[in-house]
């Protein structure tokens, strides 16, 4: 998705070196009195020469044609009468460009994809091409893996808008959707780990493997939640024209991300209505995040929660604290297919792509219900 605007506009230069060079030698030919049929077919030479040329010509019509019907490009002919008065060298390069352009509004869905800074955290805000006062709004952890697979982990992002462009998103409006980038990865833990838990359990951090441990032991989760609740929130919501409705606001993540939109959740329960949780993380905590995690989350009523697991890589170690948590959500009033979604996915693992493959199902529960 990230590479169409750059090759389009090499196409732009291709077919303006291919415009200037044919109105060039062309006002030549003409000023000398060259004879173009005699030059095209004067020998056996100029024949291979201009069969070649046309043979690669009715390849390129049959390639255009094919290209503007699979990507709903119109007016394809006005290409071919351009050819007449200029030349192919023009005509095909420009169609690439427009071909380019085109592949990149279908990447993004035909919305438009906005970046910012706020608080030195990257903010990438996909937005639909139809915004409404009543648009939901998704936010998500891990900014870095939502959308560009520069970034992403193992180059793998969720393809959210695939999802949206395969219509496995069904939900009109589509969702304006938020994706925060952390610090970086020194910090990951400490902003994601729910606050509340990790200070009154700091052997969480000591229990870490190596490679995972914090810089330091002081949680950042606090001013985490305030700069999505209370900057980056309001700011989409004014900048979009969204007026704020609990049921149409969710927060979404994976892996730490997962515990992090519970903790959010619970931490501003008049902001978001759902928490989308893909293979959560507890076992960072052991028994008592699950437990004392589900014990924070709202009373049932007005709120959503999803929580699933895979049976692959991390996920291997985690139906047993899964089970636990779902427990502490019945006891506090969530009932199956009402307010609690959840499972186990065989087969899958802790990966981008396997939470990519299920993203909207959850996502269409939550907005269709």
């Amino acid at each position: 998705m990230f590479g169409h605007e750059l090759r389009a506009r090499i196409y732009f230069v291709l077919a303006g070196i291919g415009l200037i060079t044919a109105w060039w030698f062309n006002a030549i030919a003409s000023l000398e009195g060259q004879d173009y049929i005699k030059a095209w077919f004067g020998s056996a030479v100029d024949w291979v020469l201009s069969l070649d040329l046309l043979i690669v010509i009715l390849a390129l019509v049959a390639f255009m044609l094919y290209e503007a019907k699979k990507l709903g490009m119109k007016r394809v002919w006005l290409y071919f009468l351009a050819s007449g008065i200029t030349a192919m060298a023009f005509t095909f390069p420009l169609f690439m460009a427009f071909r380019e352009l085109r592949k990149q509004k279908i990447a993004m869905a035909f919305g438009k994809l906005e970046t910012f800074v706020v608080d030195n955290h990257r903010v990438d805000v996909w937005v639909p091409e139809k915004v409404v006062s009543y648009t939901p709004v998704l936010m998500m952890h891990d900014g870095k893996n939502v959308f560009d697979p520069r970034t992403a982990s193992s180059n793998t992002p969720w393809r959210i808008l695939d999802a949206i462009q395969e219509k496995r998103i069904k939900a009109d409006p589509q969702p304006l959707i938020v994706a925060v980038h952390g610090l970086g990865p020194e910090t990951r833990m400490l902003e994601l780990a729910p606050k509340e838990i990790v200070e009154a359990h700091p052997d969480i951090f000591d229990n870490l493997p190596l490679e995972y441990k914090p810089i330091h032991k002081t949680s950042m989760n606090g001013e985490y939640n305030v700069l999505l609740a209370e900057k980056i929130l309001p700011m989409v919501l004014e900048k979009y024209g969204i007026e704020h409705s609990l049921e149409r606001t969710a927060i979404a993540g994976a892996s730490m991300g997962g515990l992090a939109s519970l903790y959010l959740m619970s931490k501003y329960p008049n902001l978001f209505g759902a928490a989308l949780c893909f293979s959560t993380h507890w076992i960072i905590g052991h028994e008592y995040m699950a437990q004392e995690l589900s014990k924070l989350v709202p009373v049932a009523g007005k709120h959503k929660i999803y929580t699933d697991s895979g049976t692959g890589g991390l996920d291997l170690f985690y139906q047993p604290f899964h089970n636990k948590a779902i427990k502490g959500f019945e006891a506090k009033g969530y009932v199956r297919d009402k307010d609690l979604m959840y499972g186990v996915f065989p087969g899958t693992a802790h990966e981008e792509s396997d939470w990519a493959d299920r993203l909207h199902q959850p996502i269409n529960w939550w907005l269709l219900g």
